[in-house]
């Protein structure tokens, strides 16, 4: 039964070009919503009685294709990408922004982030191999090396490899150390290409018919709600933990505006680091983040 979730991957990213084409706003997006459900309860049905590990990754695998569709029917308009194009972004890309792929340039610079990349993916790797080798399993440690080698060096890579093809994408994790504060920080640092989506998705939707309070807390509510299917679903404990993580971020975002100013770089970065335990309930931490160490006793196994 795994070959349905390729084909539900399928399903999600297939349907952004036949959505693009439903003119009615509030059709497409109730379609849109309705076909992600139905594609998050298969994908459930079918992982049933797998490894968490495997959950999640089937799980959000189906997630991010059918996040693909449904940006990519919010963006289409009069333009639309060649079906070659889509697919680039579909399938090999995980930012959500189909502009970056409408046409291919030359002359792109691209070394320096495979450089800074591959960098950062051998420095991630070292020190994931050394929380694994002293058996550190509190959720800060594992997660920072992990992070640094995926999110700020694999990705990294991947954008020099997409920009040597032409495709002018930009940096998902630029530097998280100059965030002024949590909206700074959602915004512009930690995975640009999430918040693009959440704002096109869910932000400017609900500001245009509540008000801009309405429309930064259904996308700090929304985040929770998709963290809630990509974390907590795969485990079953701690469904709810995601979405009290990003309310709580969702009114200190509201909090800096009534203030006039950001809290700072240090109240941010420690407000996202230390109730990181609600975002990653036990579950989630023992049996997929630490299992995600386990590569290094294949590594070790294969070695010896």
């Amino acid at each position: 039964m795994m070959w349905v979730i390729p084909a539900l991957v399928v399903t999600g990213i297939a349907a952004g070009p036949m959505f693009a084409e439903v003119r009615t706003v509030w059709i497409r997006r109730l379609v849109g919503w309705l076909l992600l459900a139905v594609l998050m309860i298969g994908a459930d049905q079918v992982l049933i009685g797998e490894a968490p590990l495997m959950r999640m990754i089937g799980i959000c695998c189906v997630l991010l294709a059918a996040m693909k569709g449904l940006v990519y029917a919010e963006w289409a308009g009069p333009q639309k990408l060649p079906m070659s194009h889509y697919a680039v972004f579909a399938f090999l890309w995980f930012g959500m922004d189909p502009g970056s792929f409408q046409t291919r340039r030359r002359g792109l610079e691209w070394k320096g982030d495979v450089a800074l990349g591959l960098l950062l993916m051998m420095l991630g790797t070292l020190g994931a191999g050394i929380v694994w080798a002293m058996g550190w399993r509190q959720i800060l440690i594992m997660f920072v090396p992990m992070s640094l080698g995926f999110h700020f060096g694999a990705l990294r890579v991947l954008k020099g490899a997409l920009r040597a093809a032409g495709f002018p994408v930009r940096t998902l994790f630029p530097n998280v150390l100059e965030a002024r504060g949590i909206g700074d920080f959602w915004s512009k640092r930690w995975n640009v290409g999430y918040s693009q989506m959440m704002q096109r998705l869910v932000g400017r939707p609900v500001q245009k018919r509540w008000g801009e309070t309405a429309g930064v807390m259904a996308v700090f509510v929304g985040s929770g709600l998709l963290h809630e299917l990509a974390i907590a679903l795969p485990v079953r404990p701690g469904l709810g933990l995601p979405t009290a993580y990003f309310t709580l971020h969702g009114l200190l975002t509201l909090l800096e505006r009534k203030l006039g100013r950001p809290i700072g770089k240090i109240p941010a970065l420690l407000a996202v680091m230390v109730p990181m335990g609600i975002l990653f309930p036990p579950a989630f931490q023992h049996e997929v983040i630490a299992r995600c160490l386990g590569v290094f006793d294949l590594l070790r196994s294969w070695i010896s």
